[in-house]
Order: C-alpha cells, then structure tokens, then sequence
C-alpha cells in the first residue's frame, strides 16, 4: 500500500525488519493532560466520587491487540465486551500502555486479574467511559533489525532532511492486517456495488496467510455455496461466517450482508477508502512541493502536537479526509473522477447509518524528542499517526 507513495526525504535508507519480537516495540500513550503512561509503572488517580457506573483503568499489554486483550478481560469478568472502551488501539506485536475503561466491573475485581502478558497498572471511578480517540499520542521506543551501515550517519542525514517532520500516512494495519483490502470494500460499497463488496470481504484471498482460510475463500469464489461454506470457513473467521449465515438463508441479499457486520466494521471499510484517497493526494503533492490549497487551512498546536480544532495564520497544513460534506478543490475532484468515484456518493443513500460527512488531518506530523542510537529509535508522536509509517522515512 504504501511502497510507491513519495518520500519526504532523498537520503537513502537504512533498511531493516521492525517487529521481530514484541519487546522491539514498546508504546507508552499520552493522555491529553500529557501524562505519560510509563511501562511497567504503577499508575493513581483519585477519580470520581460515589456513584461512578465506569472504571477507568491502564492496561498493559504484551502481544495481545487491544481489542483481543479487551475481550479476553470481559472473558475473565464474566461480563460482555462491549462494556469496554479505549482510547486508542494499539499493535499485537508490541508491549504497550494505554488507557481503557469498563462498565459494571469493580476496582478491585480489575486489580486482582492475574493474567498471562497483561496487567492493569491502576484503576479508579469516574462517571463517563473513555472515548476513543480521547489521547494527545504515543511516545515510542523501537528496535530495527538488520539495517545497512552507516546506519547512524543515514539517520542523521534524513532527520536534518525532515526538520522532526513526516508525512502523515496512513498506515498499511488502516488497510487490513493481512488482505490490505479494507479500501476496496470500501470503494465497491460507495459505488453501490454491494454483491461485488460481499465477495471480496469473504473470498478475497491475496495476502491471506491461513492455508484453510485461503482454501475456503477460494472453494466458496468457484461454489457460490454459502451454506456448505459455513461448514469449510475457519472457526476464527468470525465476521466472515455471520455474513455467511445471513446470506445462507438470505441469498442475494447483499446489503443485509453487509449489515449483518457490526457498524463499526462497515465504517471501517468507508474510513479506509477515504485514507486510501488521502495518501495518494499526500504522496501526489509531496512530488510536487507542499503548499495550502483552496479549502484547507493551517492548524494551530496544544501541548506541542497539531489540533485541527485551532485554525492559525500559520501552523501544519490541515487537508480533507473526503466526505459528502467536504467543497473539493480541483486536485481532489480530479482523482474522485479518475477512480469513478462522486463526492455524493459518500452520503451511502443505501445504507445511510455508515454515511460520512469528512473530516481533516495534517499532511505532516512531528515526530518530538527524536533520538536514534544504536539500532533504537525514540520518538513521540500525535494520536492518530502511524509509527511505522515515521520510520519508513528512514528505513525506507
């Protein structure tokens, strides 16, 4: 996904392989006071008094996605997943640091857990659940493998290129952790073509790394046999099969299919789209020379990390995440034509409650506090921006 997108700096890079072990990736949130959530240190907080119905709580975790380790809690609890939140959503392979919150759950029944690779590092009342996206960042400690020397003299050379900046992808997880095909969902729903959505959610097999899973996709693609497919998709593939008991006994209905997917699962699909359009414009004008455009405007900061919410005479350029609501200049309407795409087409008349109005994101980020040595990079950066993406700046 992102290989052929433009590169900020013209140094070469220093190669490498990030994640080969989940102590080479250490993630620590800052929340939007800016405290650091330090690993490994026990956390307090007064909270609220009497009658709180949530527990706000810091999770720690090794090898667990937020969501898997979320799940595993509400196992543990005796209790549903839905009763928790989090701020952010953090890397499997990675230890990391965040906060969360549950619904109906004791402080202390929280803080006796014993769990294999992951602990709550302190918990307390309050009378709201945590919001996603309620975080300043992430400050990240990451270890690269097998680079090329100089390694440190690349480094050094590609961070005065930069001056602390990168640009603001998204990353290849917003696409899909294997298949990298959430986008092209995403596209065949916003031009209403649903049944071609339905197949490649669940018979789209390129980059597919389970053999049985890979096998089914490909059986069911030939068949056409949804209900003997619920007997061949693999016990993991969750989603895939409700889709497959919803059109087993439904056949043809391919927005029913659809829906029968959680909301936020949908939404997903619509998100990636937009980020897929997003980084190929980004990667467009970074060939060409960044400079404002008509609709955008400069963004002002808070505790040091861009907020689109503070328009500046000057600050980081903020730039449309294309939605229905979005007035698109020339460049935006040109690539919407180019993909056979329309800017209403985002209102989702067939299935209004995953519509999406567009919003903005900075075309650069900082990355604070930068510090490289040896084979260990140190860096922070603002939520919603890709470590991964940073450092392929400089492993390229």
């Amino acid at each position: 996904m992102l290989a052929n997108l433009s590169y900020l700096s013209k140094t070469p890079g220093t190669g490498g392989t990030l994640k080969s072990a989940p102590e080479d990736f250490l993630v620590e949130e800052i929340l939007e006071d800016g405290t650091v959530l330090g690993l490994d240190r026990p956390f307090s907080r007064a909270g609220e008094p009497g009658g709180c119905k949530f527990v706000h709580f810091i999770l720690q975790k090794r090898d667990w996605s937020t969501s898997s380790a979320l799940s595993e809690l509400a196992r543990r609890l005796h209790t549903s997943p839905k009763a928790f939140n989090a701020a952010g959503m953090k890397d499997k392979v990675s230890i990391s640091v965040q906060l969360a919150s549950v619904q109906g759950i004791g402080r202390d029944a929280l803080l006796a857990l014993d769990m294999k690779d992951i602990r709550i590092l302190g918990a307390w009342p309050e009378r709201e659940r945590v919001k996603l996206g309620a975080l300043l960042g992430n400050r990240f400690t990451i270890r690269a493998r097998g680079m090329q020397e100089p390694a440190d003299e690349r480094v050094k050379s590609i961070s005065a290129e930069v001056g602390g900046k990168f640009p603001n992808y998204f990353g290849e997880q917003r696409f899909g952790s294997a298949r990298k095909n959430t986008h092209i969902i995403g596209q065949m729903m916003l031009q209403g073509k649903f049944e071609d959505a339905v197949s490649m959610f669940l018979c789209g097999n390129e980059g597919e790394n389970n053999a049985l899973a890979m096998e089914a996709r490909k059986e069911l693609a030939a068949t056409g046999d949804y209900a003997a497919a619920l007997k061949t998709f693999p016990r993991h593939l969750r989603l895939e099969r409700t889709m497959l008991a919803h059109l087993s006994g439904r056949p043809g209905d391919w927005i029913g299919a659809l829906r029968s997917l959680p909301r936020n699962i949908s939404l997903l699909f619509i998100h990636a789209f937009q980020s897929h359009l997003f980084n190929l414009l980004l990667s467009e004008r970074i060939a060409q020379g960044l400079e404002l455009e008509k609709g955008e405007y400069y963004c002002g900061e808070a505790l040091g990390f861009p907020d689109i919410s503070r328009a500046e005479a000057e600050g980081w350029i903020a730039a449309r995440l294309i939605g229905y609501d979005s007035p698109l200049n020339a460049r935006e309407q040109e690539l919407l034509e180019r993909l056979g795409m329309q800017r209403d087409a985002f209102r989702m008349k067939a299935m209004p409650e995953i519509a999406s109005k567009g919003t903005y994101r900075t075309l650069l980020a900082p990355m604070k506090d930068f510090n490289f040595q040896a084979d260990t990079f140190r860096f922070a950066l603002p939520a919603g921006s890709y470590a991964t993406v940073a450092l392929r700046e400089f492993m390229k």
